[in-house]
């Protein structure tokens, strides 16, 4: 005997329910995650020509456009989708974001300083003054840091935002660290001059911002190591970058030798085994430090009520 022509119309709705809904009513994970990839992908590319028809031709506009992208994915996927505001993603402005920020940056720096450090010791490396004015001073100084703020806040949006905290939502943090530090290095592997050990630790440095957002639930700690980490290897150390030769901003001329492993060669510092080892240091402070926390009373992404109103605010929450 077969089954009526409304109920079989009812089990596909249920079917169909269940495929893209939660028990709960939420949109499951994956969903979520390629709704946001294809709001963000369309932003860029609708950008992207856009920049091509009026003929710009700027790092500072691609990285705007790339961060704009990203941000209004986040905008749209919190707002409306998880009922949440859009610093949720860990850009609450919580009274710990200088203290986070400020050794965010202090660490990115020791740690490329002390590689530096290790490389002059060894002879390794050597440098000279550029013998630059305080105008090209300000200059370089100042577009290097925009720039490089710019791409932190892109990256740590992109990797360590609404994306892998929503993985983390269906496969808890670790395997989510995982899958996006392979996902980072995978995105350096079309760089110059990249090796495996390279992209090893740029795995290694994705699992680094990982930790630093989950002992404090926010991005600024990743976002000031990120930022410092990049700007003090160009510009302050003058290092090549993820394989790229950054001449224009860097400070000083430098010359280097010794052993690939150990340098990383014309990949950067993040190419050799001295990184690795900063890496692996800072990881354990931040773990192990109780200096960096997670601030209370704060709205997270996987904060467990919806904390905005669904019906115009006059009937409470969701």
């Amino acid at each position: 005997m077969g089954y009526p022509p409304f109920f079989f119309g009812l089990r596909m709705t249920d079917i169909l329910r269940n495929i893209f809904l939660t028990r709960h009513g939420d949109l499951r994970v994956v969903w979520r995650m390629m709704l946001f990839l294809l709001i963000a992908s369309t932003v860029a590319l609708a950008g992207g020509f856009l920049i091509q028809a009026v003929s710009v031709q700027s790092e500072a506009a691609v990285m705007i456009l790339a961060l704009g992208s990203v941000a209004l994915a986040t905008l749209v996927m919190t707002r409306f989708v998880n009922r949440k505001p859009f610093t949720a993603v860990g850009l609450a402005l919580h009274p710990g974001v200088v203290r986070d920020f400020s050794m965010g940056c202090l660490l990115g720096f020791l740690m490329m300083a002390g590689i530096f450090a290790v490389e002059y010791g060894l002879g390794f490396v050597s440098v000279a003054w550029r013998g630059l004015g305080p105008v090209d001073l300000l200059k370089i100084g100042g577009g290097s840091a925009l720039l490089f703020a710019l791409s932190a806040l892109f990256e740590e949006l992109a990797f360590r935002g609404y994306l892998f905290q929503t993985l983390m939502q269906g496969i808890t943090f670790l395997p989510a660290t995982l899958v996006f530090s392979v996902f980072f290095a995978l995105a350096h592997t079309g760089n110059p001059n990249t090796t495996v050990l390279a992209i090893i630790n740029v795995g290694l440095a994705g699992a680094w911002l990982s930790f630093a957002y989950m002992k404090t639930r926010s991005l600024w700690l990743p976002i000031g190591l990120h930022l410092s980490w990049n700007f003090s290897q160009t510009t302050v150390f003058s290092f090549p970058t993820s394989g790229i030769e950054f001449s224009g901003r860097s400070l000083l001329e430098l010359s280097q030798s010794g052993p690939d492993w150990i340098t990383g060669g014309k990949f950067g510092p993040e190419g050799g085994i001295l990184a690795t080892l900063a890496l692996v240091l800072c990881i354990a402070h931040v773990l192990k430090s109780s200096m960096y926390r997670t601030p209370e009373g704060f709205v997270t992404l996987d904060s467990l009520e919806d904390i905005l109103p669904v019906d115009g605010g006059k009937g409470g929450v969701a």
